[in-house]
């Protein structure tokens, strides 16, 4: 039998689709990393950490959550302890502000169920709920007439909010 060999300009094709895809595949392997670098910068607002500490006529406060409004985009919150001290919690897995300007605005936060009852009156009773307490929610309880206005342009570890 003989052998037909192809003709030349076919062995010139068939190595040209060769180098032509190992080009391709090069071509596509150094996009997908220039298009996965790219992805790897910053995304969404600057977030930075805040904390400190809530007074009311030189007392700390405790059982408040602080709700921080920014101008635009995504509120951030925080609860007070005992001794008045907070962190502020972006969302679940990130804390802090956005950096902005904000409407602070509180809401009391019952430290036992019988309380948060009452305060939803499901229950009749007495609440624990101080004078001081109702004099700060009727100043600061509303996020459309709340007179606290804080501007957070970096971060802060001892931010002191007086509710005087």
């Amino acid at each position: 039998m003989a052998t037909i060999n192809p003709p030349m300009p076919m062995i010139i094709l068939k190595m040209n689709n060769s180098m032509l895809f190992k080009s391709s595949g090069i071509f596509a392997l150094i996009f997908l990393i220039l298009f996965t670098l790219a992805g790897c910068g910053k995304k969404g607002p600057e977030i930075v950490p805040v904390s400190g500490t809530v007074t009311f006529q030189g007392k700390p406060v405790g059982n408040l959550i602080l709700n921080f409004e920014p101008e635009d985009g995504r509120p951030s919150w925080a609860q007070t302890d005992e001794s008045g001290k907070f962190q502020a919690k972006y969302d679940a897995s990130q804390d802090g502000v956005k950096v902005s300007k904000h409407k602070v605005w509180i809401i009391w936060q019952p430290k036992n169920v019988l309380d948060q009852q009452i305060e939803q009156g499901l229950m009749k009773g007495k609440s624990s709920k101080t004078a001081e307490i109702r004099q700060i929610l009727t100043k600061y309880g509303d996020v459309k007439s709340t007179p606290l206005n804080l501007e957070i342009t970096k971060a802060e570890t001892n931010l002191e909010i007086k509710l005087d």
